[in-house]
């Protein structure tokens, strides 16, 4: 049968004709083009919105008093004397004390993972004793001990945000030991009976993107604790910044340890984790937790 216009004739599932249809594919094209429209949309409102409250911001602050609400520029001019003036030492002091912390929270809570494996026991005292134990004493209870324990000084700092990134650690990594491929630790056993040999040979590197996840979200949360740690117990730091700002109801300065804060741990994770993350997931085949 001849075809009219654009119209397709469709057969029934008997085999009959049925009644005609226009054919409604949009093309290849169509969808890309939507999809490009959509990407631009997003980008548009994604770098529209702060700079709508950028906006606002210099608005309400010009009405009200720079004790209330700085103006950008006063505190723009006290981030960058954080970041590269003379209170730079107080920026990196933090940061040196954060990455240690980090490094430190992830081995212990792969240490204790692993330990979970070993028998039972150690899974039952580290899973329902040692966790919920982490997970309950609060972030000033950390630091008020760390300053009673260790006195003022980079150690005691150290030992808070240790203390409290260690359960996003162990969280994670015991999550991904529990989807470990059982097939590949079987095949392992087959060739060797060394637990060692497993654990470095086939169960690391497999959970290498979790200690990933977990060291990237033990940056993010390891700068508010040091900042509370250093409030309490420090001599250098941005958490010592802030609290002299505070004695001295210095908004700027307070506003521009948070933008500092706020610009670093952003430009670590667009320029170290977000590539590290797309090599694992190209590596792995799967995309490694944010």
């Amino acid at each position: 049968m001849s075809e009219h216009g654009t119209g397709a004739m469709v057969l029934d599932e008997q085999g009959g004709t049925g009644r005609a249809t226009r054919d409604r594919d949009p093309g290849p094209g169509v969808g890309t083009a939507r999809h490009g429209r959509g990407r631009i949309l997003a980008r548009l409102l994604a770098d529209g919105v702060p700079l709508l409250l950028l906006a606002a911001w210099f608005w309400y602050s010009a009405n009200v008093s720079a004790a209330e609400l700085p103006n950008p520029v006063d505190v723009g001019r006290e981030s960058i004397d954080l970041l590269i003036g003379e209170g730079a030492v107080h920026t990196w002091t933090s940061m040196g004390r954060i990455v240690l912390a980090v490094l430190l929270a992830t081995c212990i809570g792969s240490l204790l993972v692993f330990l979970a494996g070993v028998a039972p026991v150690t899974e039952l005292l580290i899973g329902k004793r040692v966790l919920p134990f982490f997970n309950s004493v609060p972030a000033l209870g950390w630091a008020i001990l760390g300053v009673i324990w260790f006195g003022v000084g980079d150690f005691s700092v150290v030992f808070v945000v240790t203390a409290i990134t260690i359960p996003f650690c162990l969280v994670n990594l015991w999550e991904g030991k529990r989807a470990l491929d059982p097939g590949l630790l079987e095949m392992g056993r087959s060739f060797t009976r060394s637990r060692v040999r497993i654990l470095f040979s086939i169960e690391l590197p497999l959970l290498v993107p979790y200690i990933f996840a977990a060291a990237r979200l033990s940056f993010s949360v390891g700068w508010k604790v040091a900042l509370i740690a250093e409030f309490f117990g420090s001599q250098t730091g941005l958490g010592l910044v802030m609290n002299r700002a505070r004695q001295s109801f210095d908004s700027p300065t307070v506003f521009a340890t948070i933008v500092v804060v706020l610009v670093i741990v952003s430009v670590v994770e667009r320029l170290l984790f977000d590539p590290l993350a797309h090599w694992f997931a190209k590596r792995t085949g799967t995309a490694v937790a944010r």
